[in-house]
């Protein structure tokens, strides 16, 4: 492979994970809300999730899904329900936040304050994260078709095993790099702490947002 080809495949490959989708929306949501472990650890999940597409895609298993209408279309609506669940539980949790009110710091402060305490639904534990971010990733079905369109057309058919290797190294570092990035940012104090205020709101719009990328995402399966 000629760097050019390098250049090219980093391009596509920074231009999609930088696009706004549902990676990007579970990490901040449980870097924001939960914490930066459980951020970092999303990042993590979801960027194993895309070592596995990764994977595929060089040894051409993606190609094959791709050319299996039957197989793509159960993927996608597997993918749906769990995105649509994802967004069930988000407005659920936003629902029962704004029914329980928030128990607010006894008058002048000091030893007598009592804190607020986060709404039921809002903890996000590190380990649940990655596996939140890991089958957020899996379940994107378009995955596929992003996967075998970018191998396709930078990744020649006669590439050498360490050109192999180079490339899936790259990926991998340049995509944890970002993922865990946006964990970090959405983990800092001032800006989470303003999620944090408004964790009603922020649960119910990424709740919707999940709902409308399952109903995108089934319908392109129909």
């Amino acid at each position: 492979m000629e760097a050019s080809q390098y250049l090219a495949l980093l391009g596509l490959w920074i231009a999609g994970i930088v696009a706004p989708g549902p990676d990007v929306l579970v990490i901040l949501r449980n870097a924001s809300l939960g914490s930066r472990a459980a951020g970092v650890l999303t990042a993590v999940g979801v960027m194993t999730g895309n070592l596995v597409w990764i994977t595929l895609s060089l040894t051409g298993v993606t190609v094959l899904i791709g050319q299996a209408d039957g197989v793509q279309r159960v993927i996608q609506v597997a993918g749906a329900l769990f995105l649509g669940w994802l967004g069930v539980s988000g407005i659920r949790a936003g629902l029962a936040a704004r029914a329980v009110p928030a128990r607010m710091p006894a008058a002048g402060g000091g030893p007598g304050t009592v804190p607020a305490e986060p709404p039921p639904g809002r903890a996000v534990t590190p380990g649940r994260g990655f596996v939140l971010g890991l089958v957020t990733n899996l379940s994107n079905a378009k995955a596929i078709i992003f996967f075998v369109a970018l191998f396709a057309n930078v990744v020649p058919a006669g590439a050498l095993w360490w050109e192999t290797a180079l490339v899936f190294a790259l990926l991998v570092a340049v995509g944890l790099a970002w993922f865990t990035a946006v964990a970090w940012v959405g983990s800092v104090q001032r800006l989470s702490a303003g999620f944090r205020r408004h964790g009603t709101a922020v649960e119910l719009a990424a709740g919707a947002l999940f709902l409308v990328l399952a109903l995108g995402l089934l319908l392109s399966a129909l």
